[in-house]
């Protein structure tokens, strides 16, 4: 019996080593060992958070809901925040999350729900929450999981390199040629803004609006206010830059205006996206559909929070 335990400890012990590494290396602070300063914004950690100590107060959203300041927001709030929304989230992935949330923590009281004509696509669909919760509520699976996986590797590549994988924040540093074309002559938009626009073009061509998605969502904001449940949707700052070549060249304020006309009687709205006046300044954008997380995101915060 002895000489078995032996030979199969001697069998697991490249998987035991394996995980270990793999605990070490992860990406995101999944099991909470790690001491930095990096705040995930994936939608995996972000549910195990919010399963952990489930907030009465949540976002939800895509990217432009996901890089708030969680301190400065709670600051503002004055109570604890939930953060809920993840980079690329689609708006049908949002919903099944407030589902989910709604069920986890049934005090919630406060919703900040960031929708746009972007996540209204109806090309823009993504359907992850099976697999979100799944890998939230399972570390053996997130483990296992490919993916994840080769994004550990890659954190081993950075290690052995001597460097730091360095999470991208939204943090631009321009110079005075970004503001001028190549002849010396003044842009009306910064270079990057001009061309993240004329990507986002080609990206919105062919455009369809979700009615499908809007509905569902019109059904979740009845059973919010049924509840007492104050629901605000946002829909975040947009620069001109995407205004002018994106939105009306398509026609798409068409369908910006109509969901507002929708909602509108169901929550409180809270309109950055399409305005007559952009309160934001292109030096406040980091490209067409996100704030500078310096420059733009702390008015923007205390603006959305201060309620």
């Amino acid at each position: 019996m002895t000489k078995l335990l032996k030979k199969l400890a001697l069998v697991m012990l490249p998987v035991v080593i394996y995980f270990a590494i793999f605990i070490y290396f992860e990406p995101y602070n999944y099991f909470g060992l790690k001491h930095n300063e990096y705040v995930s914004d994936s939608a995996i950690v972000r549910v195990r958070n919010f399963l952990a100590d489930p907030a009465d107060v949540i976002i939800l959203g895509d990217s432009r809901m996901a890089h708030f300041d969680i301190d400065l927001v709670e600051s503002i709030v004055g109570e604890d925040v939930g953060q809920l929304a993840f980079g690329g989230a689609s708006i049908n992935e949002s919903m099944d999350l407030l589902e989910y949330a709604l069920k986890t923590n049934p005090d919630i009281h406060t919703i900040y729900f960031g929708a746009s004509f972007y996540t209204l696509n109806r090309n823009y669909y993504k359907d992850r929450m099976s697999q979100i919760e799944t890998i939230a509520t399972n570390p053996l699976a997130y483990m296992l999981n490919f993916n994840y996986n080769m994004e550990m590797l890659n954190e081993i590549r950075w290690f052995i390199l001597g460097q730091e994988n360095v999470h991208k924040r939204d943090e631009g540093i321009w110079t005075e040629e970004d503001y001028l074309h190549e002849d010396g002559t003044p842009r009306k938009y910064r270079k990057n803004l001009q061309e993240f626009a004329e990507n986002l073009y080609n990206v919105c061509y062919g455009y369809e609006y979700d009615q499908g998605d809007v509905d569902r969502y019109l059904e979740l904001a009845q059973q919010c206010k049924d509840r007492g449940i104050t629901l605000y949707t946002v829909l975040p700052p947009l620069d001109d830059s995407m205004i002018d070549i994106v939105v009306h060249p398509l026609g798409l304020e068409q369908y910006i205006e109509k969901f507002i006309g929708q909602v509108e009687d169901y929550t409180t709205l809270l309109n950055f996206e399409y305005n007559e006046t952009n309160i934001f300044t292109q030096d406040e954008f980091y490209d067409g559909l996100h704030l500078d997380v310096v420059r733009g995101m702390p008015r923007y915060t205390q603006m959305l929070f201060d309620r």
